[in-house]
């Protein structure tokens, strides 16, 4: 299954796949181990690197620590983010 649904992803452990680079322009990269890179922003490679065997419940409440905005609202753009991660291969979840 590609993606899980709300509920299965809670207490999940959600690991770093691939690598992070610069674009020629120094736009940050996450490029998954097939070789294949994808610009991001900044916020997004420091969402990568907090994904180093973390729970996702875990990785909520540390975002929830920096960021401003409703749990809720918080809670779904992280499972959005985690989500993408997945479709480009630079998570795994388990």
């Amino acid at each position: 299954m590609l993606l899980l649904k709300k509920e299965e992803i809670d207490d999940k452990i959600i690991l770093r796949r691939g690598t992070v680079g610069n674009d020629r322009d120094g736009t940050p990269l996450l490029i998954n181990d097939r070789g294949e890179a994808y610009r991001v922003n900044d916020t997004a490679v420091s969402l990568w690197n907090m994904c180093n065997g973390i729970t996702f419940d875990d990785l909520l409440l540390e975002v929830l620590r920096i960021a401003s905005g409703e749990r809720e609202e918080v809670k779904r753009s992280l499972e959005q983010t985690v989500k993408q991660f997945r479709k480009i291969s630079v998570v795994e979840v388990r």
